[in-house]
């Protein structure tokens, strides 16, 4: 059987389908079955998020000690640039060079020189004149030999005055002169003694009360000193609230905390505000609180400093005559968030004729549980 029989006798193939197909196509369709490969997620379908990032503020924060660094660094190179083109703009821009004209290679060193010393003698000029036009900070030498002969005088004088072993009595500090008492007028004097709870002594002033302004009240100040028969005084009870160079309080000789109101025994009426005569213009003042129902309780205040803002609210009625050691102790003693230390009027004297008379304890403070006056006292 020849070729060409066995080319005719063959059947006509089908489209896409051959009996004996080339060599080529068979290793064509084996690269293609050897590269497709089946994606994971093919099922998955596409998502583009178009949102906005989040804000977060802390960002800003992470680098702030590295941007402020960049930030000075930045300010200081602006500064010194500002200062190189004004230096240019004195110098007619002139920026790279001095010269108009540069002179020869065997000149440059002498005219820099003699540049340099116009730049010095300018300086120099400048500085001479600052020196003329400041004045001296020290004393001169006439103020000096002026002040010594004041004091040359002064220790002459005082070599020829009388000795003196003792010194003199102080004179007593009122830096209002409308507090002194009127001609003829003899005002009594009380004496305080001072000391801190279970603890030692801090000394005793000495209170002058205006008892030719508010009768009453200073009769129920001393009444509270000397003590009364149902037992209520001042003795024993504290100052309850101490703000250093401003005032204190004290004078509760009902619960010693500054809530108690005492009424005299006897007494139908309270006693009201007698009158606003005096103001608190000076330091060292005793004014008598004046509550919302027009009542006196017998709760005072010793002032460390002028307070106007108490004037027509409490009644100004005594001053402590200073100038006293113990009062300038008290005067920075405490703190207002604070009851520590507790300071309390440990005994009263004042004189009445020619005999001392004692201010009685408060026993009704004493009647109170420990626990129910330490508490009070800490509040």
């Amino acid at each position: 059987m020849t070729l060409l029989d066995a080319i005719l006798k063959a059947k006509p193939h089908e489209e896409g389908k051959y009996n004996s197909p080339p060599p080529e196509v068979k290793s064509v369709e084996k690269i293609k079955k050897k590269r497709v490969r089946k994606f994971q997620y093919a099922h998955v379908p596409s998502r583009v998020d178009s949102s906005p990032p989040s804000y977060n503020p802390l960002r800003k924060m992470r680098k702030l000690e590295d941007w402020q660094s960049n930030l000075n660094q930045l300010f200081k190179e602006n500064v010194q640039l500002l200062i190189t083109i004004k230096q240019a703009y004195y110098r007619r821009g002139l920026v790279d060079c001095h010269w108009q004209k540069t002179p020869e290679r065997v000149r440059q060193y002498y005219q820099e020189r003699v540049d340099f010393l116009r730049k010095t003698r300018r300086e120099n000029l400048a500085l001479y004149k600052r020196i003329l036009a400041t004045t001296a900070r020290v004393d001169t030498t006439a103020e000096l030999n002026k002040e010594w002969c004041n004091n040359r005088r002064k220790i002459v004088e005082q070599a020829s005055a009388a000795f003196v072993l003792f010194e003199p009595i102080p004179q007593e500090q009122m830096e209002d002169p409308a507090f002194k008492a009127a001609p003829g007028v003899k005002r009594p004097r009380v004496y305080i003694k001072l000391g801190v709870q279970e603890g030692a002594v801090m000394g005793e002033i000495c209170v002058e009360l205006f008892t030719d302004t508010c009768p009453n009240t200073c009769r129920l100040f001393l009444d509270l000193l000397d003590g009364d028969a149902h037992g209520y005084g001042y003795v024993n009870t504290c100052f309850f609230r101490k703000v250093p160079h401003l005032y204190w309080s004290g004078g509760d000789v009902i619960y010693n905390n500054g809530f108690g109101c005492y009424a005299q025994s006897g007494r139908e009426v309270p006693i009201g505000a007698e009158n606003y005569h005096y103001p608190h213009s000076m330091p060292g003042l005793l004014s008598m609180r004046v509550t919302v129902d027009d009542e006196m309780c017998g709760i005072f205040n010793i002032t460390f400093k002028p307070l106007p803002q108490l004037d027509l609210r409490n009644v100004v009625f005594g001053r402590v005559i200073r100038p006293s050691s113990t009062y300038d102790i008290i005067s920075a003693l405490g703190n207002a968030l604070s009851s520590r230390p507790v300071v309390e009027i440990r005994s009263t004297r004042r004189k009445e004729g020619r005999r001392w008379v004692v201010g009685a304890h408060n026993t009704k403070l004493a009647e109170k549980s420990p626990q129910r006056l330490m508490s009070m006292i800490n509040y």
